[in-house]
């Protein structure tokens, strides 16, 4: 009996989860066409992070800039819902010194 239960409650939740998916897509494309406000701005700080011959990493911060998000549950679009991008307002960007750059010879 058990064996039956497991694999239906999966599937069950997938669907349900796709079908939430899915209305959520259609809602904002609704609101998009009719001329709504589907997307909208969040501010960020922008962290870069670069790696020193030492070890260590020095950080360096940006102006905060304008990202845009969208109104809705789930990313679409391409872009992230606002209230993931309102509690993530830092972002962390890596710049690591690829190892071909620093054998390259000097143009």
């Amino acid at each position: 009996m058990m064996h039956r239960i497991v694999p239906r409650t999966l599937v069950s939740t997938l669907l349900v989860l796709g079908a939430l998916y899915l209305a959520d897509y259609v809602a904002l494309r609704y609101r998009i066409a009719r001329g709504g406000l589907g997307a909208a701005t969040a501010t960020v700080t922008l962290l870069y992070g670069t790696p020193l011959k030492n070890g260590e990493v020095s950080i360096f911060w940006d102006q905060p800039q304008p990202e845009t998000c969208i109104r809705s549950m789930f990313p679409h679009l391409g872009y992230p819902p606002c209230w993931y991008a309102k509690r993530h307002a830092t972002k962390m960007i890596s710049e690591s010194v690829l190892p071909w750059r620093a054998l390259a010879p000097p143009s």
